[in-house]
């Protein structure tokens, strides 16, 4: 009797451990589906957020600019294309529904709309799309890592987010220069996003630098980080002070690009963290 009861014990164990195995790979195959998906939605942020700056900057006089907005244009048709594989996971997000008719209007009124209207739309497809990612990260707990609070390695989403600051500094920046004249309300917007970066962008940065896990992997992007905000906001206040700027337009996209991708660095590391985290786990 013992002997049977002991087998008992041992199947009952036996098929737990099994049953749990086979939860954690469940688990694991959806933590690394979430991340490609997340990875795919980062890169259609950043293209989207390249088209409104060139946009805004041909629709503001920069005609230099056309050629490289009709290749990012075709860029992000094809990563849409590509979310299309993650459609029954996107689905459920009324934000990437928001974020896809926003397209819609973007390539329908590419000619006729004005710069300001054409800037709006982008913004809100852009905001829509960091909802949806925010909305994967939280439902699969890519943030807080199982804590009550956001965790060092969880920042990628804050980091992500600050991007936009970033992205709209160098969309209206790139405008000011290209019109060279003194335009009081797109100075006005410019001025209080140059106070965002300064309030919000290093402090993520610092934050992310102090964390004893982390520090050896990002000290040395941190501080490029860093860097590369400090020559956005030099530019910027070169901008702003001068009654008809004589800044370079494509000059100062890409010294604003160059912000934007010292920040995508450190989001796709923090994001290759927890890829790996996830293939190591049982």
């Amino acid at each position: 009797m013992g002997a049977v009861l002991a087998a008992i014990v041992v199947l009952v164990l036996v098929g737990w451990g099994v049953s749990v195995h086979y939860r954690r790979r469940r688990e694991r195959k959806a933590l690394l589906s979430v991340l490609a998906q997340i990875r795919v939605l980062r890169q259609l942020v950043e293209q989207v957020q390249r088209h409104r700056g060139l946009s805004y900057g041909v629709m503001s006089g920069e005609r230099s600019l056309e050629a490289r907005r009709w290749s990012v244009h075709q860029q992000v048709n094809q990563l849409l294309e590509t979310c299309q594989l993650y459609q029954p996971s996107l689905h459920w997000h009324g934000s990437w529904h928001d974020a896809l008719a926003c397209w819609t209007q973007l390539e329908e009124g590419r000619e006729e709309q004005d710069p300001e209207s054409m800037l709006l739309i982008h913004n809100e497809m852009i905001r829509n799309l960091l909802a949806t990612v925010q909305g994967l990260a939280e439902r699969h707990d890519l943030v807080c890592l199982g804590r009550l609070a956001p965790q060092a390695e969880g920042l990628w989403l804050e980091l992500l987010r600050n991007t936009e600051i970033v992205g709209q500094s160098r969309a209206i920046g790139t405008g000011i220069a290209a019109n060279r004249q003194n335009q009081a309300g797109a100075r006005a917007k410019l001025a209080a996003l140059a106070a965002q970066l300064r309030e919000q962008c290093y402090a993520v940065l610092a934050r992310l630098a102090s964390d004893p896990e982390l520090r050896s992997l990002v000290d040395h992007p941190v501080r490029a980080a860093e860097d590369a905000l400090d020559v956005l906001l030099e530019r910027i206040s070169a901008l702003l002070d001068s009654p008809e700027p004589g800044i370079d337009s494509a000059g100062y996209f890409q010294t604003a690009t160059q912000a934007l991708s010292a920040q995508l660095l450190l989001v796709d590391m923090l994001l290759a963290r927890l890829e790996r985290r996830a293939l190591s786990s049982d």
